[in-house]
């Protein structure tokens, strides 16, 4: 007896059809599973939106602009002098003066290093200030939530201190620069 291609054909299409039923049953099952988790992740997304516009607003209501100008910049100006002295002390001894001069490149470079470390230092200590994030808001609220307005708030509270406390300091020593121009 002899068979067509036909006969060939149709066998070779039963057997695909079989063994694609399994893949087939389990490409059905998975998209209702990753529907479900697509929808838990868009609900954590939003709470972690949610939670960090509320904190940024927060910040942004809560800081005290003109003490951060003014104390803060104050701060920098005071412990990035403090840094300045040191420094010129420390370029005095690692490189003295020697005979009649009295300024010499050990303490330039001194001076400038430890006015820069005193300022760079004050505003990271200040960016990094832990203060107390206000408990009324976060009452009846999910830990995740909390978390995530917490580390959000201090984040944008933090960085707004900097700012305002380095344009006080810019500030102070621009005076101070025109107050030097003026009187010569």
């Amino acid at each position: 007896m002899k068979r067509s291609s036909t006969f060939y054909v149709l066998v070779f299409l039963m057997i695909v059809l079989t063994l694609r039923m399994p893949f087939t049953t389990f490409a059905q099952q998975n998209p209702v599973k990753a529907e479900a988790e697509v929808a838990a992740a868009q609900n954590v997304y939003a709470l972690s939106l949610e939670a960090k516009t509320a904190a940024e607003l927060d910040a942004s209501s809560d800081l005290d602009r003109a003490l951060w100008w003014i104390g803060g910049g104050a701060g920098v100006t005071l412990l990035g002098s403090v840094g300045g002295i040191a420094g010129l002390a420390v370029g005095g001894v690692i490189d003295p003066p020697q005979g009649c001069e009295l300024i010499t490149t050990g303490i330039i470079v001194g001076a400038l290093t430890g006015y820069g470390i005193g300022i760079f230092s004050s505003l990271y200590g200040i960016y990094n200030y832990r203060g107390a994030v206000p408990s009324e808001r976060l009452i009846g609220k999910s830990p995740e939530y909390i978390e995530i307005y917490t580390e959000a708030y201090r984040r944008k509270i933090g960085l707004m201190r900097a700012t305002r406390a380095g344009a006080g300091a810019a500030i102070i020593y621009l005076s101070y620069g025109m107050v030097l121009l003026i009187s010569e």
